[in-house]
């Protein structure tokens, strides 16, 4: 039997397929939720060192509390980079157990809905994201390189297999 090009070998039995591609496709859903709350939770990382300047030995308790420890230093998202790569390789191991893109595109969808989720305020006021540009980076990089490899797969699928001549 011969396989499409681009196409992975698929599990044997249909019962084995069916309980083993659902635990795998719902531990694929859930590492995007728990990859952006990773990548949130590290997103604020800078480059740098903080110039905190001497203080007086009366205040010296309360110049550490005070001083803008992100003075001197630049905001460093690496966490929007790593994004970019964790999505696509979600999506690409959701394609090796099925073929319907809507299936597929599952785990960003919930990568999706959690960032939105993270976006709104807690019980107390505190937020996970503020309105900076590292966290405007981080959905545009989880976003596009995602959702080009959808458009790849939505196309691939279209044009069908390569026939002989």
């Amino acid at each position: 039997m011969t396989a499409a090009l681009g196409t992975a070998p698929r599990l044997g039995s249909l019962s084995q397929r069916n309980w083993f591609t659902g635990v795998i496709a719902a531990l694929l859903v859930l590492d995007g939720v728990v990859t952006l709350v990773l990548e949130a939770l590290f997103l604020p990382i800078y480059l740098g060192h903080a110039d905190v300047a001497a203080a007086q030995p009366t205040t010296a308790q309360a110049a550490a509390l005070a001083a803008d420890l992100t003075a001197g230093s630049i905001p460093f998202p690496i966490t929007a980079l790593i994004a970019a790569v964790v999505n696509v390789l979600l999506l690409k191991g959701m394609s090796t157990i099925t073929d319907r893109l809507g299936v597929i595109a599952l785990p960003l969808t919930a990568w999706t809905l959690s960032y939105l989720l993270l976006t709104f305020g807690g019980p107390g006021g505190d937020v996970l994201f503020i309105n900076d540009w590292p966290t405007l980076a981080l959905l545009v990089c989880g976003l596009l390189p995602a959702g080009l490899y959808l458009y790849y797969l939505a196309n691939l699928r279209a044009i069908g297999p390569a026939r002989p001549n």
